[in-house]
């Protein structure tokens, strides 16, 4: 590796470091409670602090710190529910919701509805929250949401449309926490997911927005399916049931503290140019487009834009177990949406390296770095969350006698980078806005 290509990839390292600096949740939480109103109690009024979420704990913390000591309750998954002082902390599931989420909720609900009219809440919600929360309506169980959701991914609907149904189906999704604090004192604040992203009909669930559908919708959503003759008889009179009428007051909104839009801007502010024009696709027409957006950016140059997920299942080759393998101007790019959670090397391995081969075949002047990362340290499976290619990788693999085309085809992108230490690790961030990514050309 030459010496100009080490100093690009440090460059990509700062850049990156700088968007997941201005994305870390509790650092975006005291940013704001620094610079933004906060609702207040009034007079002989308490203040009262939830958080939820995977970083529910450092959002918590940074309030805490900030605003004094207060009653706090937190739900986080276990890993991170280690013990706060003064603060009550409850595990729950997370991915996959379970009965600890079912009491969090409910402990949630009761010390909400607690508030007086000159108490003051500040609500902080974060990946997962959703999850952690799970408040089935009605008569229905934790056993029959699950099941519904089950229903539907088998049936190939669409990660909307889930949440459409199970936001009729929650008490607390789709706009169900808002109503609980209708005519409050609240303030309440996000940190953007990849899931989500930063709209407030999805993030977590949707608890501070409308729902994104009714209930007759999502009775013909389950018909259009042919889902509703299969679904648990709790699950249909509720989808039956009559909306209540709305709580009086005005109902909170969610301010979005962090997200990878955010992120980005703060990659920018590192002398790069922003281009508000999201790449979408299949990963050979994002690669073909990508290469079409650096081959314009000359020696000097910056730039920075968004890349929209690709769909599941269509990124990757499967992996084959026979075979082994052996053997200063900037500019930027975001990915706003990891395959899946722990999964970002595997993906970014793939995109990294086609690009490589393309930047190979189309004689793209080097030297040039590309960097593609998640932003959430590498996953619950403890992954390195990203790569870096240049254009001495392609050598750098022929040197350690690897195929760089039948490596990426037998989707074993990750373990190549990996061999020739093309990987990239963050450590731990304390957010998860999606993917960043940045390109640079000396």
């Amino acid at each position: 590796m030459g010496a100009e290509i080490g100093i690009l990839r440090a460059e990509a390292r700062r850049i990156v470091a700088a968007g997941l600096a201005a994305s870390a949740a509790g650092e975006a939480v005291l940013r704001t409670l620094l610079t933004g109103p906060v609702a207040a109690p009034g007079p002989g009024g308490r203040r009262f602090i939830f958080a939820a979420g995977r970083f529910a704990r450092e959002m918590a913390l940074a309030a805490r710190g900030h605003l004094g000591p207060c009653e706090t309750l937190i739900v986080t998954d276990p890993v991170a529910a280690r013990p706060v002082e003064g603060a009550r902390v409850l595990a729950a599931g997370w991915p996959d919701p379970d009965p600890a989420g079912l009491r969090a909720a409910e402990a949630a609900e009761a010390a909400l509805a607690r508030l007086g009219p000159e108490d003051a809440a500040l609500v902080l919600l974060s990946a997962g929250a959703a999850r952690m929360l799970p408040a089935p309506a009605g008569a229905a169980t934790l056993a029959d949401l699950s099941a519904v959701e089950g229903l539907m991914r088998g049936a190939g609907a669409g990660a909307d449309e889930v949440l459409l149904v199970r936001q009729q189906l929650s008490r607390l999704e789709g706009g169900g926490l808002a109503a609980l604090l209708a005519g409050s004192r609240v303030t309440a604040l996000a940190v953007a997911d990849a899931e989500g992203g930063a709209d407030p009909r999805r993030l977590a669930g949707g608890m501070f927005a409308p729902p994104l559908g009714s209930r007759v919708t999502a009775r013909a959503l389950l018909e259009l399916y042919g889902l509703w003759e299969r679904l648990p008889v709790r699950v249909l009179d509720r989808l039956a049931a009559p909306v209540p009428a709305a709580r009086e007051g005005a109902r909170p909104r969610l301010r979005v503290v962090a997200s990878n839009a955010l992120a980005v801007s703060a990659m920018a502010d590192c002398g790069v140019r922003a281009v508000a024009r999201p790449l979408q696709g299949m990963p050979e027409e994002i690669v073909h487009e990508l290469f079409a957006l650096a081959a314009g950016v000359g020696p000097g140059a910056g730039c920075t834009f968004g890349l929209e997920s690709t769909p599941q299942g269509a990124l990757l080759p499967g992996p084959e177990t026979d075979a082994p393998v052996g053997g200063t101007g900037v500019a930027a790019l975001t990915l706003r949406a990891p395959l899946v959670a722990g999964a970002a090397r595997p993906r970014h391995a793939d995109l990294g390296l086609r690009f490589a081969m393309l930047a190979r075949d189309r004689r793209l002047a080097g030297p040039w770095v590309l960097l593609l990362t998640a932003s959430d340290g590498g996953g619950a499976a403890g992954l390195a969350p990203g790569v870096v290619v240049d254009s001495d990788t392609l050598e750098e693999l022929g040197a350690a006698g690897i195929d760089a085309e039948e490596a990426r085809s037998r989707g074993r992108a990750a373990e190549v980078l990996e061999w020739i230490g093309a990987v990239y690790r963050s450590g731990p961030t304390g957010t998860d806005v999606g993917d960043l990514a940045v390109f640079l050309r000396g």
